[in-house]
């Protein structure tokens, strides 16, 4: 590799380096942050970076930040934390053999997750019976972590009595108790190469799980392998939580599956003499509600029905019509944050999901957008639209994904009157989509050498 690499292909090669993959919408904000990094250190070379790379720590964690996406504060994602704390804590703390219940916290950055999780636990009088680690790829971030300094940013979601009862202020800094910092343990680990289950290092037997905002960065093979990874390192009746930005792991791990307001929720079953059990009775959403536990096999039936009664049904349809028309006037960035506010309050609502999916897709964020659209075929696998623009996103980042997706179109829409409508499209037939489905494909297998459709 010379210095006149492509930028999106150096970026793909430094990426890989470090154990990421780019993700296509960063490519080319990742390829000019790594040209900063090597102008910077006087580096002039590509294939000299890439030398150095395996050396130079520092520079390693460099092009991480140059990769990842560094926004984190306390608290984030709300209704998670919720979830954690009326549903998840409880149950996990009743169900304790006597020793204490373990969560780890899988790419934790500089901290703010982990600690999040020893004050919630505190909170509710659970330190004693609670053990957290938390393990990321970056030194860099874990020394700050360690050091458990922040700012008034990383603390803009925390509760100003928080605030008080567990950070002393320093000038314009805040230090956390020192009480709170002895709770969790942190150590580096690259997700992407780690060798788990790994008893010998702690890394196993975890009641919960954070991993989010992780496996965006890794490509599709080690999130098949990792879901199976994250799944054996859970205890029995143990919790996993993603982001929503995520890809979904259910295909990869016989995971439990739920869908709560609080997004898509995985669970190891309990084995008892070799019957698999439902961990629990119910799962309880953010707001403290009962929900019946949905399973991999009825998960999208399941919500469907559910977001079709909801008494907010309108509410949610009356908003989508806003972002929809949002979206026509050419506002898509708009749309697609007024879409993710939405889906807040109606996590349940399959338009939404569509709706932020194609703003994302109109904005070039092909990555977001085909987990929005994901999402929508999870809760509702028949809506071609969905499949047909997941294909589109895909054409170029995993086109054997993208043909799957837009051979589904075919297969559903064939079975259709030609001129039926096809929800979610308001000015598109069957027949329409068939014929665009067919173009796509024929795209793509000319790409791949395999000839036309």
């Amino acid at each position: 590799m010379t210095g006149h690499a492509l930028p999106s292909k150096l970026a793909d090669e430094v990426a890989c380096r470090v154990g990421l993959s780019v993700p296509a919408s960063r490519k080319g904000s990742v390829a000019s942050a790594i040209a900063r990094i090597m102008a910077r250190r006087g580096i002039d070379d590509s294939s000299l970076l890439l030398l150095r790379l395996g050396l130079d720590q520092d520079l390693a964690d460099d092009v991480i930040a140059a990769v990842t996406v560094g926004e984190t504060h306390f608290f984030r994602d709300p209704e998670q934390f919720q979830l954690i704390r009326q549903e998840i804590l409880p149950e996990l703390t009743r169900r304790t053999d006597g020793g204490p219940t373990r969560i780890w916290s899988v790419g934790c950055a500089t901290g703010e997750e982990p600690y999040s999780l020893a004050i919630l636990c505190d909170e509710e009088g659970l330190s004693e019976e609670v053990r957290i680690c938390a393990v990321d790829i970056s030194r860099r971030a874990l020394g700050t972590a360690r050091a458990a300094e922040y700012g008034e940013w990383s603390l803009r979601n925390t509760d100003s009595k928080l605030k008080e009862r567990y950070f002393t202020a320093c000038e314009d800094r805040f230090r956390l108790n020192d009480r709170l910092r002895r709770q969790v343990d942190f150590a580096v680990l690259n997700l992407g190469e780690a060798d788990l289950p790994a008893p010998e290092r702690g890394l196993a037997d975890f009641g919960l799980i954070l991993c989010r905002n992780v496996l965006v960065y890794l490509d599709a093979s080690k999130v098949r392998r990792i879901a199976r990874q994250l799944f054996a390192c859970l205890a029995d009746g143990g919790w996993l939580l993603t982001a929503p930005t995520d890809p979904p792991l259910w295909k990869y791990a016989p995971f439990e599956t739920g869908i709560t307001p609080a997004g898509v929720v995985y669970r190891r079953m309990i084995v008892h003499r070799g019957v698999r059990k439902s961990p629990t009775s119910g799962i309880v959403s953010a707001q403290g509600q009962p929900k019946k536990p949905v399973t991999r096999t009825a998960a999208a039936q399941a919500c469907v029905t559910d977001a079709q009664k909801a008494p907010g049904d309108q509410a949610s349809r009356a908003i989508a019509r806003n972002i929809r028309s949002r979206y026509d006037m050419g506002e898509t960035r708009e749309a697609a944050c007024l879409a993710a506010q939405a889906i807040e309050s109606y996590p349940l609502s399959a338009e939404l999901h569509f709706l932020q999916g194609l703003s994302q897709l109109a904005d070039g964020e092909t990555d977001a957008a085909a987990a929005a659209l994901r999402r929508v075929v999870y809760l509702d696998s028949t809506l071609s639209a969905a499949q047909f623009f997941l294909g589109i996103c895909l054409q170029h980042s995993d086109p054997e994904a993208s043909l799957r997706a837009l051979e589904n179109v075919l297969q559903s829409c064939l079975s259709r009157p030609p001129q039926e409508r096809v929800s979610l499209m308001a000015n598109a037939t069957a027949g329409d989509l068939v014929e665009r489905a067919r173009r796509e494909i024929g795209k793509i297998r000319r790409r791949l050498g395999s000839g036309s459709r």
